[in-house]
Order: structure tokens, then C-alpha cells, then sequence
């Protein structure tokens, strides 16, 4: 059985690494150990022993020690599940991980019921906090959705007053980014924006290029796939069209490269969050010397000085106090002033935006 599973996972981890003393206070660490997320939950883990060793190191939390108990979730609802109720029944103070969506939604639901705090490192699946299972649950990654939104607003304030256009292809994903973009642009007083639709394949894109250079167009939004895009650009510069090419995330791949040649240089797309972009490498050889931390890494870390500091401030560890803690003023982690909204979303951004240059997509510092 699944649960039966989820229990010998702890028990023989447990008995593996030294069972935690009775006084000890139990951090829960949900984690796929198998199958093709094993390596992000051992980010996951590997993260969270290191800032209890660091913390045990400073005194504990409360004058207590820190032990990490960790349960394989295996990246699928049930054995969330099955995971989550090992843990509360071990009287968890603290849950970080269930990096995979299907899992951390449904052992979301078992923690807000025991009161747990549940921070999740690395899910950006939306309906973890919309809705949300309650207020011990919180999210310390970026979120997925609203793609266009963010790159019709950067667009709208980058380009302020100046002609944009907007290239969509025919599918689903790439009409409802257009939407979005088509809507932030006209929020930010964007009336008139060049909007064009391309077909599935398309090689050839003249008439269209010819449209955006009579309108002096200085940036494009495109919605689509990576060739498409890749043939769009290089043919854009061709005809000596120089305006800004900024992709949605689809493009953010070898082919994309290939089909622009060159051209590809300077073209910006939308990644995920990830901190080991945005933060500099000073202050990750300061914070992790001698490592080459992951982004679900630093995000679990962060979420260990987050419940730390919380529990420090409320000198409880409390669930219900803990998380009124975590969702006011903030505390200062490895990513700087990490603070949580109303809907228990961690206020860092939810993609960065980066730009192809030398061979790489690159955020700019």
C-alpha cells in the first residue's frame, strides 16, 4: 500500500541517518526520492540539512535542535497524501518541499487541516494557493499563468509611446498569451498595436515584416514556437527591421536558436524563476561556499530561514502562530527580504525575463 510505503520511507530514513530525539524539533521534508524528480527532491533535501546543521550550529531553534525527517511523495497525489499523514502523525512543526504539483495540492489540503505550516519549494502549479487549502499554506516559487500579462506590461513600460506589434500562431497556448498581452498593452494606454496571426509551419513571412516596418514597429510580441520565430527574426533583420524580439517561453530552446543564426542575439523570452539568475554570484559563493546551488536548492534553503526567523519572532512554533508570522512584515533570507501575499504566494517574480547572448539565455542583473 502506498501509505505503508510512505511510512517504511521515514522510518528507514529515520533509522539511516540517527532517530531524532525526543526533543528534537521535526522538520518534514516531502520529496520524490525515485523516478525523474528524485533529483530536484534531493535538492530539496540536501538544502534543508544544510540549514539545519547551520542552525543547530547557532543555537537551534528555542534552544531546541533542528532533525530533518523526510517522506517520498512520489511526485503523484496519493502518495502525497499518504506522505503528508506520516507527517502530521509525527508532529511535524514545519513541512518544505512537494516540489510537484499533483502532490503538494493534495497534501496541502492534510496540512491545513493539522494546522501544519506547509512552505512549498519549486511548485508553481496555480491551484496550490488559488484557492487556498488554508493559512498555514504558502508558496516559495514563482507561479505559472498569466505569461502574457507580465510581457504585455514590460512591453508597455519598456516601449511606452512607441509602436508594438503582436505575432501569434493558431494554437490555443499562443492565442490566450496574445490575449493577455493584447489586454496589459491597453491597459498601459496602448491603443494601437500591429496584431497578426501566423499558420502552424509558416516559412515565409514578407508581407507581415513589410506591415510591422510601415508602422516603425520597435518591439514584437510573439506567441508561438520556436522555429516559426527563430525564421521570423532572422527574416525581420534581413529587412533591416531592428525591433526588439521578446518570445513567450516556448522559444527558449536550441531551435529557436538554430532558425534565427545569428540573429538570435539580443531576442528576450520568459523563463521561470529562478534565483541562481537574479542573484549574483558574490552572494552565492557567500552563502554556499564551495557549491553550486540549484534554484529549488537556494528556495528551500530561503524557506528554512523563513520558518526559522518566524518562529524565532513568535518564540512558538505553533502553526497558527508561525504562519500569521510568515505572512507579515517578512524576514531576510538568502534572496533578500522574502515576504508573502494575502494568498500565500512568496512575492518574487514569476518568470524572469532573459536574453540570448553569447550562446545563453541570460538575465540581466
Amino acid at each position: 500500500m502506498a501509505w505503508l510505503r510512505a511510512l517504511l520511507s521515514v522510518c528507514l530514513i529515520a533509522a539511516a541517518t540517527g532517530y531524532p530525539a525526543l526533543a528534537d524539533i521535526l522538520v518534514g521534508v516531502a520529496v520524490p526520492a525515485r523516478g525523474t524528480d528524485a533529483a530536484l527532491g534531493a535538492d530539496i533535501v540536501r538544502a534543508a540539512r544544510l540549514a539545519a546543521e547551520r542552525f543547530n550550529a547557532d543555537g537551534g531553534v528555542l534552544g531546541e535542535r533542528i532533525a530533518i525527517l523526510e517522506a517520498d511523495d512520489g511526485c503523484a497525489r496519493k502518495q502525497g497524501e499518504d506522505a503528508a499523514r506520516t507527517l502530521v502523525d509525527r508532529h511535524v512543526a514545519v513541512v518544505i518541499g512537494h516540489p510537484c504539483g499533483s502532490a503538494a495540492v493534495a497534501a496541502a489540503r492534510i496540512y491545513a487541516q493539522a494546522r501544519i505550516p506547509f512552505i512549498a519549494a519549486a511548485t508553481r502549479h496555480p491551484a496550490l494557493t488559488e484557492p487556498r487549502a488554508g493559512a498555514t499554506v504558502f508558496r516559495l516559487a514563482g507561479r505559472d499563468g498569466h505569461q502574457g500579462t507580465i510581457a504585455g506590461a514590460y512591453l508597455g513600460r519598456e516601449f511606452a509611446g512607441k509602436p508594438l506589434a503582436i505575432v501569434y500562431g493558431g494554437s490555443v497556448y499562443a492565442r490566450d498569451l496574445a490575449a493577455e498581452a493584447a489586454a496589459a498593452l491597453k491597459a498601459a494606454g496602448h491603443a494601437e498595436v500591429l496584431s497578426a496571426t501566423i499558420a502552424g509551419a509558416q516559412k515565409e513571412y514578407g508581407p507581415l515584416i513589410a506591415k510591422m516596418a510601415a508602422a516603425k514597429t520597435e518591439a514584437v510580441y510573439f506567441a508561438g514556437y520556436p522555429i516559426e520565430a527563430g525564421l521570423l527574426l532572422r527574416q525581420m533583420r534581413g529587412a533591416g527591421l531592428k525591433a526588439t524580439l521578446l518570445g513567450s517561453d516556448a522559444i527558449a530552446s536550441e531551435q529557436f536558436a538554430q532558425a534565427a543564426g545569428e540573429e538570435a542575439e539580443g531576442a528576450a523570452t520568459l523563463l521561470p524563476y529562478d534565483p541562481t539568475r537574479t542573484l549574483t554570484p558574490e552572494t552565492l559563493r557567500s552563502a554556499f561556499p564551495r557549491l553550486e546551488p540549484t534554484g529549488a536548492f537556494i528556495l528551500a534553503y530561503a524557506a528554512m530561514e523563513a520558518w526559522r526567523a518566524a518562529v524565532q519572532q513568535t518564540q512558538s512554533t505553533a502553526g497558527d502562530a508561525v504562519a500569521r508570522a510568515l505572512q507579515g512584515s517578512g524576514f531576510n533570507t538568502v534572496l533578500g527580504r522574502l515576504t508573502f501575499d494575502q494568498k500565500g504566494n512568496a512575492e518574487v517574480p514569476s518568470y524572469d525575463f532573459v536574453w540570448w547572448t553569447d550562446g545563453a539565455w541570460r538575465a540581466r542583473r
